[in-house]
């Protein structure tokens, strides 16, 4: 017995694929920044330093870890809330920089990971760890991704 079919009438829609490396769209960027850093979790903190698996501090830490990606931060986390773009805290993204101060200077940055969190070179003690975000007070957040 042999099958019968139907042709059904097809129309062509176009169809736009937009690459997710489109500078409006950098969510996958921020999400490898993230999923890089989170390697580290664990790994010591040296003062002064910038080595993921040796040891840095917390601005070798998240200088290292855009550089990966192709992204140059300046060395120190002074100089890295002068630069990049100021977001409002609160509309910060996984992939932005929090700063933290101490008598009026700033005198820490983590990198923040979504869900309220941040990861950073904490302290000898504790090294690369994952935080919440208002562990202490932010003062500023900044884009090096947008």
């Amino acid at each position: 017995m042999k099958a019968k079919y139907t042709k059904i009438p097809y129309k062509r829609k176009k169809v736009s694929i937009t690459s997710s490396k489109n500078k409006n769209d950098n969510s996958s960027l921020r999400a490898e920044i993230v999923e890089y850093a989170m390697r580290f979790i664990g790994n010591p903190y040296v003062w002064g330093g910038t080595s993921l698996t040796k040891g840095a501090d917390c601005s070798g830490f998240v200088q290292s870890v855009f550089k990966s990606k192709g992204i140059k931060l300046p060395r120190t986390s002074k100089k890295q809330a002068k630069g990049g773009k100021t977001v409002s805290i609160g509309k910060h993204k996984p992939g932005d920089l929090l700063f933290y101060r101490k008598n009026g200077q700033v005198n820490h940055v983590a990198l923040y990971i979504g869900n309220n969190k941040v990861i950073h070179a904490s302290n000898p003690k504790s090294g690369i760890k994952i935080s919440k975000y208002d562990y202490r007070k932010p003062y500023k957040a900044v884009s090096y991704i947008d």
